[in-house]
């Protein structure tokens, strides 16, 4: 006797096992579509931190002697940097450049802003700036406006104040909403002249080749830059992309198991109700069980039966889930204001990116499987047991 049929024979025939499915299959739709956003809001998070400040970070302070070449000497010795930037880093306010800021009164208020020096913004006879459309549109900036820049060189002694006007030529979005408010990208040779100052860099952005760690990189460097001429304080020289991340990356990564360990309950009382649907069953199925021992089956063959049974619902219901899963991915802005009553819910001042991110690990999402199967199968041990206390005589006699 085939029981892999008779249990998808059971499965058509009986309402309640479609049903038990169904739940199985909401269950694990909801964790799939929450770990696919969280993990795509932790890899997002990761990915512009990286954009930002490389694998490795290199702290120079504004009135640091050490030349740039000295640097670039030094990083050319460890094969593991794939490349090593530097960036001049100073703050600013912006605000568009004279009467053009009466055409909207909104945006002649000034902004307080992250000056960027670095060579990827070109030199040009107007200095031009790189923003993001977020930061464009709050100033009431277009492509080819100027915008004047207002900012305090920090060479000057009684802190001269200094303004120059910059012509927007690019955009640039970064995708992570608080730095696309707060950053202005400008040539460095530009911010340079403007700040007039000697040193030319504050931060060294640096990228690893492939298959590096940057833990164990960044030991090597801070002990190079432990010697001379450079003479750094070793705990606060370099720092990864991970301290740079700060806390906001730790809560991120800490929350994600506890999201699983929560949202695995879901799965668990899904899997609950297969307990009361296997017990319903075979108390409507007694002279079934009844026929079956009178036709020659053992006790090991009906449990195995009622096995296969919450196998069948189970695999049924995540397959479910995997499809529920990747229509809630895909809807994800038509449930944010389904659930919002039309209004967003996704605030990006307060999640950071402009968008819901989403990302699949199916690596992740095969444990969660695997860990859905061995909860149905635990709790259908139980139904299955007591299938097997039935007595033939008595199952076949009950009405």
């Amino acid at each position: 006797m085939n029981l892999a049929l008779l249990a998808s024979a059971y499965f058509k025939r009986n309402l309640i096992l479609p049903l038990g499915s169904l739940g199985i299959g909401l269950g694990v739709g909801v964790l799939f579509t929450v770990l696919s956003v969280f993990n795509g809001f932790v890899n997002e998070l990761e990915r512009n931190i990286k954009y930002v400040s490389g694998d490795i970070t290199v702290d120079c302070p504004i009135h640091y002697q050490i030349k740039e070449s000295d640097f670039r000497y030094l990083f050319a010795q460890f094969p593991e940097i794939a490349s090593a930037e530097p960036v001049l880093n100073w703050f600013g306010l912006i605000g568009r450049r004279g009467s053009r800021g009466l055409d909207k009164m909104a945006t002649t208020d000034l902004n307080g802003i992250i000056l960027v020096g670095t060579d990827d913004i070109a030199s040009t006879d107007t200095k031009s700036m790189t923003l993001s459309p977020t930061l464009a549109k709050r100033l009431g900036l277009e492509i080819n406006d100027y915008a004047e820049i207002i900012s305090q060189r920090p060479e000057s002694k009684q802190g001269q104040p200094v303004r120059e006007s910059f012509q927007f030529l690019n955009e640039i979005n970064t995708g992570r909403f608080d730095q696309d408010l707060d950053y202005v990208y400008v040539n460095r040779k530009d911010l340079i002249n403007f700040l007039d100052i000697k040193q030319n860099f504050t931060d060294w952005k640096i990228h690893l080749q492939d298959g590096y760690s940057s833990e164990k990189v960044i030991q090597k460097i801070n002990m190079a830059l432990s010697q001379e001429p450079f003479s750094y304080e070793t705990t606060t020289a370099a720092r990864t992309w991970r301290q740079m991340g700060g806390t906001l990356l730790r809560a991120a990564e800490d929350q994600r198991g506890t999201l699983l360990i929560v949202f695995g309950f879901i799965v668990m009382v899904a899997a609950y109700q297969l307990i009361a649907t296997l017990l319903l069953l075979i108390g409507a199925k007694k002279r079934d069980i009844g026929i079956l021992g009178a036709l020659g089956c053992s006790k090991w063959h009906i449990c195995r039966f009622f096995l296969l049974l919450s196998l069948f619902v189970s695999t049924v219901g995540i397959i479910l889930g995997i499809i529920f899963g990747q229509l809630f991915n895909a809807n994800l802005s038509y449930i944010e204001r389904l659930i919002g009553g039309g209004k967003p819910v996704f605030l990006p001042e307060i999640y950071k990116f402009h968008e819901i991110p989403v990302f699949v690990d199916w690596a992740q999402i095969g444990w969660v499987i695997i860990a859905t199967y061995i909860i149905t199968l635990l709790f259908s041990i139980l139904p299955a047991w007591r299938a097997t206390r039935l007595t033939v005589i008595g199952a076949i006699q009950s009405k």
